[in-house]
C-alpha cells in the first residue's frame, strides 16, 4: 500500500504547487512573478488565520526556489509547472530530507541560543539548490530577545539564504521585524472555492456526500481548509453519507427549525409549551454553546429582516421567521438580544449551561410584551426589559415611574432586602465574591440618593479591587432590590469579628467661668475655611477638650458635592465630623 494513501485527508490533500493552492490568487501571483522577474526578499512574513495555507505556500515557495526547472519557467510561465516534482530537489523536498529546506517550530525554539545557532547555520553554502530557506513556523511564539537578535541577519542575510515567517498573530511580531519584512496576508477561503474542493476531494476519494452536508461543513470551519477537510473524515467514519443531519449531529448542532420554534414559543409567553420544546433538546449530542450562538444569530437576523436588510443566514426558514416576527416590534427583538448578551459572561462560567438556558428562555418568555401598533405609535407604553446578569423571578421597568412604584414597598424593610441581594448572588458561581458579600454588615440606605451603605471589617480591604472587577455582575442584583438608581458604597470600617469601630461623640464638659453670649440668629452655612478644619476622630487630651467643646458643633455632611474632600476623606476614614468655631475675643 502506497504510504500517501494511509494519510489523512488534510495531509493527504495538501498543495504540493502553485496550481494546488486555492483561495489565496493574488499571494500566488505575487510569488510567482517574483520567480519570474527573479527578484527575492530577504525575509517574507506569511501572517494569516490557522488553515489558510500559510505554510503550505512557503513549503511550495522553497521547492520552486530551488527546483530545477526555474529557468524553463522564466521562459515560458504559461507552459511550466512549478514546482516541477520530479526533479531532484522536488523529491527531496516532497521526502522531507532537503538539506536547503529547514523548518523550525518556533513555538519549540523561542530563545535566543536557536536563534545564534540559525545564524551561524546561514552563513554557510546551499548544498544541493540555490539558496537556504528558513521557514519560522508560528513566529509569533519567539521571545523578544530573540527577535533583536534576528534583527541583523534579517535586514542583511547572505546571499545565498532566505528566511519565511509564517504566523497566525502577526500583532505579536515586534515592529522593527516587521519593518524588514515583505508581508503577504492570506486570508479565509471563500465558502464557494472551499465547497468546490471538498467536492474535488469527496469525488477523488469516493465519499457520498450532498451539497447541503458540505456547505454546513464550510459554514462551521469559517475558510479553514484544514479544518473542514478534519470534518470531513470525521463524519466520513462516523456516517455513511456526508449530509446535513450527519454533520449536525456530529458538531453538536440543532435544526434551523428547532430555534425558530424557540423563538416563536418566547413570543407567545407560554411557559409550559416552552418547557417542553427545550426539554426536547439532546443533551448527549447537542453543544450548549452552539445553542446559545445560534439563538443569539436569529436574533440578530430577526432584527435584520425586520428592517429589510438582506440576510445570509437562516436561509431556508426565512418564510417562518418573517411569521412568527410579524407582529412583533424591533424594540422587543432588540431587548431580548440586549438582555442575551449581557448574561454571556454568567453563561460561560455556568457549571450547568443547559439549566442556565432553560432559566434564560423562562426570563425572555415572561418578558416579552408590546405590538407594532402599540408601541411605535406611543413609545412612552413601550415595554423595557431590565437587563440583568443573574436569575430573577420577574423582569423589572426601567421606566422611573414604574421602578419607584415596585421600590416603594421594598424599601420599607432594606436590611431585608440586602439579605436577599446576598442569597441572589450566590447564583453568579463565583465563591470569592460569595464569601466576600456573606460578612458584609447592613449599614444604611437612603431612599432620596439612592445610596446603599454597606459595611466589611478593616481585614477585608484587600478585596476591594475584587468589588471593582465584578461590578457589571453584582450591580444588576441590587439594582433589581434597591432600584435601577442605587449606588452602593462600600466601607471597611468593621473591626475583626464584626464589631463597629469606636466612633467619637459629642462630648458635654463643664463651662468656663465667662459664658459667651448666646446666638440668637440662625446658624450659618459651614464657610470653606471651617469646612477645611473639620476632623474625624482625632484625639484629644483633657485640656484640649476642656478648652474647646464648648464651641464644636457636630457637623453632619448632607451635601456630598459641595464638600468632595470631605466626602472622600470620610468614606476611607469614617467616623464624627466637628465644625471647630473661632473662641470669641472678650475685651
Amino acid at each position: 500500500m502506497n504510504i500517501v494513501d494511509t494519510l489523512n485527508l488534510a495531509r493527504k490533500w495538501r498543495s504540493k504547487n502553485f496550481d494546488q493552492i486555492i483561495g489565496q490568487d493574488l499571494v500566488v501571483r505575487m510569488l510567482k512573478n517574483s520567480l519570474y522577474r527573479e527578484h527575492f526578499f530577504p525575509v517574507y512574513l506569511f501572517s494569516g488565520q490557522r488553515g489558510c495555507g500559510k505554510t503550505t505556500t512557503a513549503r511550495v515557495f522553497a521547492g520552486a526556489i530551488n527546483c530545477q526547472s526555474l529557468p524553463q519557467f522564466r521562459q515560458q510561465p504559461q507552459a511550466a509547472l512549478l514546482p516541477c516534482l520530479t526533479c531532484a530537489s522536488c523529491i527531496a523536498m516532497r521526502e522531507g530530507k532537503h538539506p536547503d529546506f529547514i523548518e523550525i517550530d518556533a513555538a519549540s525554539h523561542t530563545g535566543v541560543d536557536n536563534v545564534r545557532n540559525i545564524i551561524d547555520a546561514a552563513a554557510l553554502l546551499p548544498i544541493m539548490g540555490n539558496k537556504k530557506i528558513y521557514l519560522i513556523d508560528e513566529a509569533h511564539m519567539l521571545s523578544k530577545a530573540a527577535f533583536n537578535a534576528f534583527l541583523k541577519i534579517l535586514e542583511e542575510p547572505p546571499a545565498t539564504a532566505l528566511f519565511i515567517l509564517a504566523t497566525t498573530d502577526p500583532e505579536k511580531i515586534i515592529d522593527t521585524v516587521r519593518s524588514r519584512c515583505f508581508q503577504l496576508f492570506f486570508k479565509p477561503i471563500a465558502a464557494p472555492t472551499l465547497i468546490d474542493h471538498l467536492v474535488a476531494v469527496c469525488e477523488r476519494e469516493q465519499i457520498d456526500y450532498d451539497a447541503a452536508g458540505l456547505a454546513l461543513i464550510v459554514q462551521e470551519t469559517e475558510g479553514s481548509a484544514r479544518d473542514a477537510l478534519n470534518t470531513l473524515e470525521r463524519v466520513r467514519f462516523s456516517a455513511a453519507k456526508v449530509d446535513r443531519p450527519a454533520v449536525a449531529h456530529l458538531l453538536g448542532h440543532v435544526e434551523d427549525a428547532y430555534f425558530v420554534t424557540l423563538l416563536a414559543t418566547i413570543l407567545s409567553r407560554d411557559v409550559h409549551k416552552l418547557l417542553a420544546h427545550v426539554h426536547k433538546l439532546d443533551r448527549t449530542v447537542c453543544s450548549a454553546t452552539f445553542v446559545w450562538t445560534h439563538f443569539v444569530k436569529l436574533l440578530h437576523t430577526a432584527i435584520r429582516y425586520k428592517h429589510g436588510v438582506h440576510v445570509d443566514a437562516f436561509q431556508q426558514v426565512l418564510p417562518e421567521i418573517e411569521r412568527v416576527i410579524r407582529n412583533v416590534t424591533w424594540k422587543d427583538l432588540y431587548l431580548l438580544l440586549e438582555l442575551c448578551y449581557k448574561q454571556e459572561a454568567v453563561f460561560l462560567q455556568a457549571s450547568d449551561q443547559f439549566a442556565y438556558l432553560e432559566m434564560l428562555f423562562l426570563q425572555l418568555c415572561t418578558g416579552i410584551v408590546g405590538s407594532d401598533t402599540d408601541s411605535d405609535k406611543n413609545s412612552g407604553a413601550a415595554s423595557a426589559l431590565e437587563a440583568t446578569a443573574v436569575p430573577v423571578a420577574e423582569f423589572v421597568q426601567e421606566d422611573e415611574e414604574q421602578d419607584d412604584v415596585v421600590m416603594d414597598d421594598l424599601r420599607s424593610d432594606a436590611a431585608s432586602l440586602w439579605q436577599r441581594c446576598v442569597h441572589d448572588i450566590a447564583s453568579l458561581n463565583d465563591p470569592v465574591l460569595l464569601s466576600l458579600y456573606k460578612q458584609s454588615y447592613f449599614a444604611s440606605f437612603d431612599a432620596a440618593s439612592g445610596v446603599l451603605t454597606v459595611e466589611f471589617e478593616k481585614r477585608m480591604l484587600f478585596f476591594k479591587d475584587k468589588l471593582d472587577e465584578t461590578r457589571q455582575l453584582w450591580q444588576p442584583i441590587i439594582q433589581q432590590w434597591f432600584g435601577s438608581k442605587v449606588m452602593l458604597m462600600a466601607e471597611f470600617t468593621r473591626m475583626a469579628g464584626g464589631a463597629e469601630a469606636p466612633k467619637v461623640t459629642n462630648v458635654v464638659h463643664p463651662a468656663p467661668t465667662t459664658v459667651p453670649k448666646p446666638v440668637t440668629q440662625a446658624p450659618k452655612a459651614p464657610t470653606q475655611r471651617q469646612g477645611a478644619m473639620a476632623y474625624a476622630n482625632r484625639d484629644r487630651s483633657a485640656t484640649n477638650k476642656k478648652q474647646q467643646s464648648l464651641y464644636e458643633q457636630k457637623f453632619t455632611l448632607t451635601a456630598p458635592e459641595q464638600w468632595q474632600k470631605t466626602a472622600m476623606i470620610l468614606h476611607y476614614f469614617p467616623g464624627t465630623l466637628y465644625e471647630i468655631q473661632e473662641q470669641p475675643h472678650h475685651g
